[in-house]
Order: C-alpha cells, then structure tokens, then sequence
C-alpha cells in the first residue's frame, strides 16, 4: 500500500498524521519538531486497521 493511500485513509477517518515530509526527515536523520497530534474522535483504545480494503474500526 502506498503512502498516499494510508494518508487517505487517515483523513477519510479523521485520524491525525505527521506532516507531508515528517518520515522522510527521521529517516534520513534530520531534525524534526515533533508536534501533539489532537484526538477527538477515537479513544485510546480504539484500534484502527487500514488495509488495501479501506479502513475498519474496533472500538473497546
């Protein structure tokens, strides 16, 4: 699955996701401002899984 896939997915689900670029930093070992990503959706323990199918939830 692509990586503009699974953005996708999170935006269908409104699931918060580093900046464009932020993965692409970390692995090549620049530096990064890591940033609060807000949740008012999900619980912490709801479990999301995107796969090539779409996106499913399981909430606890």
């Amino acid at each position: 699955m692509r990586d503009q896939h699974i953005a996708r997915a999170c935006d269908g689900a409104e699931i918060a996701r580093p900046r464009a670029g932020y993965w692409q930093k970390v692995e090549h070992g620049k530096s990064v401002t890591r940033m609060a990503l807000t949740n008012n959706r999900y619980a912490a323990s709801d479990v999301i899984t995107i796969d090539a199918s779409g996106w499913a939830i399981s909430q606890a």
